[in-house]
């Protein structure tokens, strides 16, 4: 396989790393840096501690995610399936990280994040263990 063909790891990588740079200004503003100041709304304890949880799931959980994106590229699995599943796991992390890393009470968005964070991860599981067979 030509690896500069590769475009949907790198494509999704890309926001995924620009989600993780936004997370962690906002953890960096909330521990009480003066040049991200107007990053701080909402600073506490509690605040800076759920920025922390957000910012520490996203670096958790997009490194498997985009090696199990990368295998399906690489194995030859259709290109709409895994825009799909990359973009539900992207939505999945915004979610989470909105709720974790922005607000105090976020059930909803927690809930919302990991089914789409979990949901897109099994079904690349799933589409890489068949490509084995």
């Amino acid at each position: 396989m030509n690896f500069t063909l590769l475009h949907l790891t790198p494509l999704y990588a890309c926001i995924l790393a620009v989600w993780l740079v936004i997370l962690s200004v906002r953890v960096i503003a909330l521990r009480g840096n003066p040049a991200f100041a107007f990053f701080a709304f909402g600073k506490s304890s509690q605040m800076l501690e759920r920025a922390v949880r957000g910012h520490g799931n996203l670096t958790e959980y997009a490194p498997t995610f985009l090696i199990l994106l990368l295998l399906a590229e690489v194995n030859g699995v259709d290109g709409q399936w895994l825009h799909i599943w990359a973009g539900l796991f992207v939505l999945g992390r915004l979610l989470h990280g909105i709720g974790f890393g922005f607000m105090l009470q976020s059930l909803p968005l927690r809930i919302a994040g990991t089914v789409l964070t979990l949901t897109p991860m099994l079904a690349l599981i799933v589409m890489n263990a068949l490509r084995l067979m």
